[in-house]
């Protein structure tokens, strides 16, 4: 059985011109219907002129700061039905269609590992992906390698970066991974604020589509080969 890529996290970035963090408290989060109304949150939210943080018991938080809101939710073991950032971020810029909308952007986050083998891990990266050469031998320790890719699909761009990465399990040991972050980028199309909120809907409304490009590169490009995977618990 070939390796694939285990889905770790998913963050949806919605970029404005005019964003400010302080609109974006628990209060209008819930009374516009972003969240629902029985939502708790785990920990005390985070409020400062530049940042202001609410995180959910349920995994998800949400990060305003100027021109921007991320949503960010852990998607491991989970259902994409089960999945609720993207209808989140959908409502959200629906409730604010006067902002100057720039961007989405559909960020998820992978990882891949080699049965806790830390030299298989390096290998994979400095033999397979990168040519041996004695720049990889310069110090003490082998050359720590990330790798960035930027492909241009039919209907957006994905940036892919490659990396180690260590995750951390129960007992506090670290086992060492290769972490695929893939960030896809959609420009909203139209002239007035009703069609550039259509068009950031519709592009949030595919996400699964792009989680499963996301997917489909990196298993059939990147992992082809590699063996059965070996999935594990949250990062370090």
């Amino acid at each position: 059985m070939h390796q694939s890529v285990a889905l770790q996290e998913l963050a949806i970035v919605v970029a404005a011109n005019n964003h400010s963090p302080a609109v974006v408290n628990l209060e209008f989060l819930k009374y516009t219907g972003i969240v629902p109304m029985d939502w708790e949150l785990a920990r005390n939210p985070i409020y400062t002129p530049q940042l202001v943080q609410h995180t959910f018991q349920n995994g998800i938080t949400i990060t305003a700061q100027p021109n921007r809101v991320i949503f960010t939710e852990v998607i491991e073991g989970k259902d994409l039905a089960q999945v609720e950032i993207a209808r989140l971020a959908r409502k959200y810029v629906q409730s604010l269609p006067n902002l100057e909308y720039e961007a989405v952007g559909l960020n998820p986050t992978g990882h891949v590992t080699f049965g806790g083998q830390p030299e298989a891990v390096k290998k994979y990266l400095n033999e397979t992906l990168l040519a041996p050469g004695p720049w990889q031998n310069v110090g003490q320790s082998p050359a720590r390698s990330t790798i960035n890719f930027s492909y241009t699909l039919e209907r957006n761009v994905l940036n892919l970066t490659i990396s180690e990465a260590g995750m951390r399990n129960e007992d506090e040991t670290v086992t060492p991974v290769i972490l695929f972050v893939g960030n896809f980028i959609h420009r909203p199309e139209g002239s007035s604020p009703q069609e550039l909120v259509e068009s950031l809907c519709n592009n949030l409304d595919q996400w699964q589509t792009d989680l499963e490009t996301y997917q489909d590169i990196i298993n059939q490009n990147f992992l082809s080969g590699l063996g059965e995977t070996v999935l594990l618990p949250a990062f370090a």
